[in-house]
């Protein structure tokens, strides 16, 4: 039939027209956004991770970035430092501010909110002032529940409640103290 035949032949011009659309209006419209968005959270994430590194190693002379895929970079002196150089505590401290930054534009872009933090041993190699300031952040962070795994006593004072736990005879037990 020959009008049905014309009707396909619309159609697929039609199609046409959309698959033209699609690689060459759409597709360049998304790739624009894609990178604006990555931009603007790249910026967001750099800003956090420099304050919260900054806030756990008082060293003027250290700074922290990240390239353009999300990959650590210090410097000292303005001159690129490796980060097997670092001390054990200023790598502790650039993996704990690289997870809070993560954390906060992650929440931020997916409009999520969450008032917990789970850390377990967050203060490996830091010295007695970066535990201070661990505490200081806990505090900062303003979250409603914060479980804290720890051998460290001096973080008692930034918590409200404090349980340990014991293995006596091959058994753990917990219980609180204070």
């Amino acid at each position: 039939d020959k009008e049905a035949i014309e009707r396909e032949g619309e159609r697929g011009a039609d199609f046409m027209d959309y698959a033209d659309w699609l690689s060459n209006y759409f597709a360049e419209a998304l790739s624009r956004i894609e990178v604006t968005v990555l931009a603007a959270a790249k910026r967001e994430f750099h800003e956090e991770f420099c304050r919260w590194f900054a806030y756990l190693v008082e060293d003027p002379a250290k700074s922290v970035a990240v390239d353009e895929n999300f990959t650590p970079l210090v410097a000292q002196d303005s001159y690129e430092q490796e980060v097997a150089n670092l001390s054990g505590g200023e790598r502790t401290a650039l993996a704990l501010a690289y997870r809070l930054a993560l954390n906060r534009v992650v929440q931020r872009n997916a409009g999520l909110t969450s008032s917990l933090l789970l850390l377990d041993e967050p203060t490996d190699g830091f010295s007695k002032e970066q535990i201070g300031r661990l505490g200081d952040l806990l505090k900062e962070l303003d979250l409603r529940q914060a479980i804290i795994v720890s051998h460290e006593r001096e973080l008692e004072g930034a918590v409200d409640h404090i349980f340990r736990v014991e293995k006596e005879n091959g058994r753990s037990t917990v219980r609180q103290v204070g």
